[in-house]
């Protein structure tokens, strides 16, 4: 029997609360701070002659809202009413209601949209990743209904290796542990247990690089079918399949980027005095953007890969 797992998807993105940690990435994450600054530029390179915008998993707005702002035309289309609903309140205060058009919907259900029908196509943070197994059907689709350009990030494949030998994960780039948001909250309490009971798992990263799988995809469906709500299905790409799923589908002068890349080797303290405490942060995010844009180290950036073309 084929297995839906955009289900699962959709339940865990569906939360309430994710709505309103996905409007607080930045606030609180370093990472997130680095790749939205990495993506802002990327979309900056390719907006001459746009006007309309089309943006596939558009959470909270981080990226149409200020594109509004901007003046253009923006479809938010994404598969998590709470995410929609915090985005149109954002929008509001921010009085762009007026040039967004706000859509729920699957990413594996774009027919509804012609070829060429936006100048620009955008799908960030990787929920391209949690439609497997049909992730290379959309990014056809996202090339397909794009006039001028594409800018996609998806997992990568190589980034999310090394996860496996770091349990803390995301708390190294902790802005504040001291703050009281309960994901930072959430971060602090579980990562010294998972350091304390960590092992190293050789079997399971050997199934990621070979597979790009970061979990069995049957057990993930099981335990939504037992009542939870698991983490989706999450497909990690390798850069040159990438490359070649996206020229295939037409797309031409593709670079390939992998944000974070700079930072992971620079320590916390400096990592945290360069976008916080610092004269030279725009500097700074400048410098890890020339330097996580080389093809070179795309494959090193955190845990997205970026890839942007024309049409």
């Amino acid at each position: 029997m084929e297995r839906n797992y955009e289900e699962v998807a959709a339940r865990f993105w569906n939360q309430p609360y994710k709505a309103d940690e996905e409007a607080a990435r930045e606030l609180y994450f370093m990472d997130d701070i680095i790749q939205k600054a990495h993506l802002d530029r990327e979309i900056d390179r390719h907006l001459g002659g746009v006007q309309t915008v089309f943006d596939g998993g558009a959470g909270t707005g981080r990226f149409t809202i200020p594109l509004a702002r901007r003046g253009l035309k923006v479809t938010h289309f994404d598969i998590s009413r709470p995410m929609l609903a915090k985005a149109k309140e954002l929008a509001a205060e921010a009085g762009v209601l007026g040039n967004m058009t706000f859509v729920e919907g699957a990413l594996t259900d774009l027919d509804r949209y012609e070829d060429g029908a936006f100048d620009l196509v955008l799908s960030f943070d990787a929920p391209i990743s949690y439609t497997y197994p049909r992730h290379n059907e959309v990014l056809r689709h996202l090339v397909r209904i794009a006039r001028k350009a594409v800018i996609v990030s998806v997992s990568s494949r190589l980034g999310y290796a090394p996860y496996f030998f770091n349990p803390a994960q995301k708390m190294q780039y902790l802005a504040d542990e001291r703050s009281h948001d309960p994901a930072v909250q959430w971060y602090v309490r579980h990562s010294e247990q998972a350091i304390a009971n960590w092992e190293p798992d050789f079997k399971q990263l050997d199934a990621l690089l070979e597979s790009g799988l970061t979990e069995d995809p049957e057990q993930v469906y099981a335990e939504m079918s037992r009542g939870k709500t698991p983490w989706p299905v999450n497909y990690c790409f390798h850069p040159g399949e990438l490359a070649n799923v996206l020229t295939e589908a037409g797309l031409k002068n593709i670079r390939l980027a992998g944000p974070g890349a700079f930072a992971r080797s620079i320590p916390q303290p400096i990592l945290r005095q360069m976008l916080f405490s610092s004269k030279e942060r725009e500097r700074f995010l400048d410098a890890c953007y020339r330097f996580d844009s080389s093809p070179y180290v795309c494959g090193l950036g955190k845990d997205n890969l970026v890839a942007s073309g024309v049409k």
